[in-house]
């Protein structure tokens, strides 16, 4: 059944009736069109296949159909984006769904994928996720690595970091669920992503023969200390589980992975946002309580704190890249405070020897494949990427105070949004950026901070709500 106009504006004049004041004002400051929450029932849901690259194609094509004979729907493959499958009907829940139980898929937007897919993970790359929980994109991660033929030698690694406990236990349940033999690359850590400081792994920590010889030195350590009557250091056994090395529960297990003496590849800072742009995200609070949304989005002040925080979380993990690396920021919130004012700050800290932000090219790739129809005969819409949110007029750079930061928003012309109104997708920013040197100086703690701060009057606002 296709909605009529008189549907749509019903719908449109429902939600502006429905959400909080404080929560429109939000969107208006933020030039969010409130509509994109009327597209939730009309995208499509998105899966992602398990160990992908290891299935045939044969295995795959049974897999759909068996996902489209659960879901009752079309099911189709996602053009350009390897391994997911569109829903067409967004109210299947995936506890319908046989192969979702079984492992075999797991839920994932594929705005989401293309944000991991935009770090172009390379053989023996050791990859950092330094806001992991609760685990799909980490999961991503570990397979891309895992499928990208990574030589013997140096099979690479994805570290995972997130500042909340139950948050990581979440992750961690996730990896012995599906990661299969990927879970070898993967380690995690509970620590504050704005001061992680672990280096990448030491080469061969994955490799058991590499921690047992470890052990040894550590055994032989302890023998000297008994034969000299020093107390020698409690026992440890020296068998580690082959391709386990991220559960860490060996003291000396957990010692190797984090002996390393290197920056990372590739970083994701997949920031910590107001998820307004996830549609799904959203629409949870039709549930739980929209006066909730309000809390969510500016109380305790978070529009005002949480770009503050981003900007310190990209601003460490730029610290964690080594020079020809790559970093991808990216929020599933649609507030240029939070996407191309914490960029714009970035770069004014970082200059254009330093700093470079990358055209996305995994974009390109599904945007020119479009709506098509796949190999296996079933069609998917396509997906479309906008332009980054900057002034259009000379007024309009005037009246928002850039007239003279025009140039940071030229320099970032290559990051993209997927706005749910076009993109096939929920809501998300992404920015790829290239290191092209290290910065000679660290920034002041004062001077990690968006280009611009929320409006005073918003400010104001939230503070009357809290």
């Amino acid at each position: 059944m296709v909605d009529t106009p008189a549907d749509t504006l019903c719908e449109q004049q429902a939600l502006s009736a429905t959400f909080p004041p404080q929560f429109l004002e939000f969107l208006q400051s933020n030039h969010i069109n409130p509509n994109i929450y009327t597209m939730h029932k009309k995208l499509p849901r998105y899966v992602r296949i398990v160990q992908y690259a290891q299935r045939t194609s044969e295995e795959i094509q049974k897999l759909r159909l068996e996902v489209e004979a659960d879901a009752g729907c079309r099911v189709s493959k996602v053009p350009g984006v390897p391994g997911f499958l569109e829903i067409s009907d967004q109210s299947v829940s995936m506890s319908q769904i046989n192969a979702s139980a079984c492992g075999d898929i797991v839920g994932m937007d594929v705005s989401s994928a293309i944000a991991a897919l935009a770090l172009s993970v390379s053989p023996g790359d050791n990859v950092l996720d330094l806001c992991c929980a609760p685990g799909a994109k980490l999961l991503f991660l570990a397979e891309l690595l895992d499928a990208s033929g990574a030589c013997e030698s140096k099979r690479g690694s994805v570290t995972g970091v997130d500042i909340a406990a139950h948050r990581v236990a979440t992750c961690c349940k996730q990896i012995a669920k599906h990661a299969g033999h990927s879970r070898g690359h993967v380690r995690v850590f509970i620590e504050d992503g704005t001061t992680f400081s672990t280096l990448a792994p030491r080469d061969r920590w994955w490799d058991p023969n590499a921690v047992a010889a470890a052990a040894a030195v550590v055994a032989n350590a302890d023998g000297e200390a008994e034969n000299s009557g020093r107390k020698p250091k409690s026992r440890r056994k020296k068998v580690v589980e082959p391709g386990k090395p991220w559960f860490a529960s060996r003291p000396l297990s957990n010692w190797y992975s984090n002996s390393g003496t290197e920056l990372y590849d590739r970083v994701l800072v997949d920031a910590e946002c107001t998820h307004d742009g996830s549609l799904s995200h959203v629409q949870k609070y039709e549930r739980w309580g929209l006066e909730k949304l309000e809390t969510q989005v500016i109380g305790d002040n978070r529009p005002t704190s949480v770009p503050v925080l981003q900007s310190k979380l990209l601003e460490n993990g730029w610290r964690l890249l080594k020079v020809g690396g790559t970093l991808v920021y990216s929020t599933c919130s649609l507030s240029r405070y939070q996407n191309e004012y914490v960029v714009a700050g970035f770069l004014s800290r970082h200059g254009e020897d330093e700093a470079c932000v990358e055209k996305i090219n995994v974009l390109d790739d599904i945007q020119c494949k479009g709506s098509i129809t796949a190999d296996d005969g079933s069609v998917a819409g396509g997906i479309v990427a906008s332009s980054i949110w900057m002034p259009q007029t000379d007024v309009e750079w005037s009246e928002q105070g850039l007239s003279d930061k025009r140039s940071l928003f030229e320099r970032m012309h290559n990051a993209a949004r997927l706005d749910p109104m076009m993109s096939n997708t929920s809501g998300m920013f992404i920015a790829r950026m290239h290191k092209l040197k290290h910065s000679p100086q660290q920034p002041l703690e004062d001077e990690i901070v968006p280009l611009v701060a929320l409006p005073l009057s918003a400010r104001v606002h939230a503070h009357a709500h809290n």
